[in-house]
């Protein structure tokens, strides 16, 4: 029978040759963040929010406008809006951002096993699997311009402060900071709540004061969350975050959980040891809690998917709760109890899904980073074309209106959303019908184009709006009478 520093040992090389993998991944991540290509259409979207929020002449939330309908919470845009009035360029920035997210989300994973088990080797070598799972099977928001990752570090950071004391050794402040934590974490992001609904349970179980005090003072930072963006925004705020329209279709389920089997293994290790260590699990066993933050994880993530345009993102939480879950398995494998065959197991099948994954992820990162190369001269040319012609400029692609620093672009998704769901757009409407924008940016032929919306195309239709350049895939058109 192996003792606990073979096993150990054993944990800590599979730990390197994982952490090796993980680099090697890194490459994909490096060739193409630098490029100005949009590596997704929420990148656009999100660097237009945030230079409105540094430049102060257009309104965060304003999707009675038509332009853009915002339903994120301030804090991301805020955090990048100070970066662009310093001159940082905002969709890059955020790639950097979002993978240094990424990177504190699996240091916090690693300690917060550690903290649980008391055991390095098992908690580094999950938080590195993470790090492969997240930059392979979840690779399109690794190193993408997005609040997810920064959202979910905050949320963990709560997390850690929770669970780094005994239940009976969280004092007010502890208890005030992780409030802190997880209320920053949703003003990042607001649909992450399986978290504190997931501690507040276990707390209730633990010690019913605490629970009371954690609330109130979560309450309380709400309330001035809350207040402070009433001042700020007005009541749009809240119609646009609370409000928000989108279509919901029960067949989004399979499209937004389709990487959830790349987590299996972790799911599976996971779930299997704390099922077969349950009766001897007291509820103030901190693994009591992260059991509960995947169950929510689950159920929210599978709510979440339900609606148009979510993509699979919406699982993250019960990816990060699987991965805690599942290194607190290893560590109890690799103890003094554990058998040497069922850590082997484990430790196959922890890593079985991706190591089906990897070659596919090999071949589609290749024809990913050729394709963003080829596009960068591309995107260049369009860029300098709109730069010529901003000053009356509405462009259909946010990331290209960003690049162009042109003010007026529209979200063409949420704008699908809304017109789905009968929403009057007349602001947008009339300023298309009253000539207010000498030249309109459509991607397409000059015989055919389109927006990608039946309804907004209409409007430039009606208006007289027609083709007046072809560059390339992009049109332009202007106003022919």
């Amino acid at each position: 029978m192996f003792v606990p520093s073979k096993k150990d040992r054993v944990i800590w090389c599979w730990c390197a040759v994982w952490a090796a993998l993980f680099l090697l991944t890194c490459t994909r991540t490096v060739l193409v963040m630098f490029h100005h290509v949009p590596l997704d259409v929420n990148e656009g979207w999100n660097a237009q929010l945030a230079s409105w929020t540094a430049g102060g002449d257009h309104q965060l939330y304003s999707s009675d406008r038509g332009f853009v309908f915002n339903n994120y919470p301030p804090l991301s845009f805020v955090l990048m809006g100070g970066l662009v009035r310093l001159g940082f360029d905002a969709i890059i920035t955020g790639r950097i951002l979002s993978c240094l997210s990424v990177l504190v989300s699996a240091a916090l994973i690693a300690r917060i096993i550690q903290v649980v088990t008391g055991r390095l080797a098992a908690a580094l070598a999950t938080a590195v699997l993470f790090l492969v799972t997240a930059n392979t099977a979840f690779h399109g928001y690794f190193g993408m311009n997005d609040p997810q990752w920064l959202a979910q570090a905050l949320m963990l950071g709560g997390l850690y402060v929770m669970v780094s004391r005994k239940p009976a050794e969280l004092t007010w402040q502890r208890l005030f900071c992780c409030a802190l934590l997880i209320v920053l974490g949703g003003f990042t992001k607001h649909n992450l709540v399986a978290l504190p609904l997931a501690m507040f349970v276990w707390l209730l179980c633990v010690d019913m004061r605490k629970a009371a005090l954690w609330s109130a003072m979560l309450g309380a930072l709400l309330a001035v969350g809350f207040l402070s963006c009433y001042e700020v925004y007005g009541i749009s705020f809240f119609r646009d975050v609370f409000l928000h329209q989108r279509v919901i279709r029960l067949g989004r389920v399979i499209h937004s959980v389709r990487q959830l089997p790349f987590m299996g293994g972790m799911l599976l290790v996971g779930v299997g040891v704390f099922c077969q260590r349950w009766r001897s699990v007291s509820l103030k066993d901190p693994s009591v809690l992260v059991m509960l933050f995947l169950v929510f994880g689950c159920l929210f993530g599978f709510l979440e998917s339900l609606g148009e345009g979510v993509d699979y993102n919406c699982m993250f939480d019960a990816f990060v709760a699987a991965a805690i879950l599942c290194g607190i398995g290893l560590a109890r494998l690799s103890g003094p109890d554990g058998k040497r065959k069922q850590l082997a197991r484990a430790c196959w099948v922890m890593v079985l899904p991706l190591l089906c994954l990897l070659p596919f992820w090999g071949m589609s990162s290749y024809q990913e980073v050729q394709t963003v190369r080829l596009k960068d001269s591309e995107w260049q040319t369009y860029i300098q074309a709109l730069r010529m012609r901003n000053t009356s400029l509405l462009c259909t692609d946010m990331a290209l209106c960003y690049w162009a620093d042109s003010r007026d672009a529209i979200d063409r998704f949420n704008l699908s959303q809304a017109l789905k769901k009968n929403k009057e757009v007349v602001f947008l409407k009339d300023m298309i019908i009253q000539h207010r924008f000498s030249v309109v940016q459509l991607y397409g032929t000059m015989t055919h184009y389109s927006s990608g919306n039946i309804i907004f195309d209409s409007w430039l239709a009606k208006a007289g709006y027609r083709p007046v350049m072809d560059n390339g895939e992009m049109i332009l058109l202007g106003y022919i009478r």
